[in-house]
């Protein structure tokens, strides 16, 4: 599917489920990869430690999921991560980096499902 057909069939999906694009769309983009799993190459963890480390230091960018922590898990556990990032979210909508961290470790220990 064409990258504009695709950001139409997203923006109505989106419609249909009561969350409607309201701002204008300019563009649409999509990488296509040859696999969505992580590759682990031997000494991969000193690269993505420097990585998070530069994302932890942006406090309005959080990354989650197969290639935000480079986790070889299933989609539960990814959606598991998103509840877990909005609970992370207090009253006024401030984010609890140290409760995130915590949930960090919890994902540590997903193991995956086949």
């Amino acid at each position: 599917m064409p990258d504009a057909q695709l950001g139409q069939l997203v923006q109505e999906t989106l419609a249909r489920l009561g969350l409607p694009v309201t701002a204008p769309v300019l563009q649409v983009v999509t990488r296509r990869l040859p696999q969505a799993y992580p590759i682990y190459e031997q000494g991969y963890e000193a690269h993505f430690d420097a990585i998070d480390a530069w994302v932890n230091s942006r406090p309005a960018v959080l990354t989650l999921g197969r290639q935000g922590l480079f986790a070889h898990d299933n989609t539960h556990h990814t959606l598991a991560m998103a509840y877990a990032a909005v609970d992370c979210l207090d009253e006024r909508g401030q984010f609890d980096p140290a409760r995130w961290q915590g949930y960090r470790q919890v994902f540590a220990t997903h193991v995956v499902e086949d």
